[in-house]
């Protein structure tokens, strides 16, 4: 199974949605199970709302942000290409869930909990872009 879409959203909330959207077609035309769906809806969820919240939250007119969906090999691969500010959340510190709430500091969770969902999370800046690479094996 060979497959491949690419999608062009706001870079708003409603884009965020938009994405959602396109993400869920996409997987029910290929049959893809609600087990091998959720991961990508999670991860995708967290980091657009990201993207959006922090990276282009300023922007009078945010650009628009490029999702590239591709299933090959028993592989979802999923890219994901915005125009905000130079962010690699990899650089982010594992958070440390051995303290309480109370001092833990805010953030860091999400990232982390997409690091765990997916087999391989790749960033890379290129040019005025940043493009995160979020891959994840289906269910045998």
């Amino acid at each position: 199974m060979d497959a491949r879409q690419i999608l062009t959203v706001p870079g708003t909330l409603d884009g965020v949605r938009q994405a959602a959207e396109g993400f869920d077609a996409f997987a029910a035309a290929q049959g893809l199970a609600r087990g091998e769906v959720w991961p990508f809806q999670v991860a995708l969820d967290e980091v657009l709302s990201n993207v959006v919240r922090h990276g282009l939250s300023e922007a009078s007119d945010p650009p628009p942000i490029e999702l590239e969906i591709h299933l090959q090999g028993g592989e979802i691969e999923l890219v994901i290409v915005d125009r905000a500010p130079e962010f690699n959340p990899l650089d982010v510190a594992e958070p440390d869930l051995g303290q309480g709430i109370e001092e833990r500091p805010i953030g860091g969770l999400g990232i982390a909990f997409v690091r765990k969902l997916m087999d391989s999370v790749e960033y890379a800046r290129q040019g005025d872009r940043n493009r995160l690479r979020l891959r994840r094996k289906l269910l045998a």
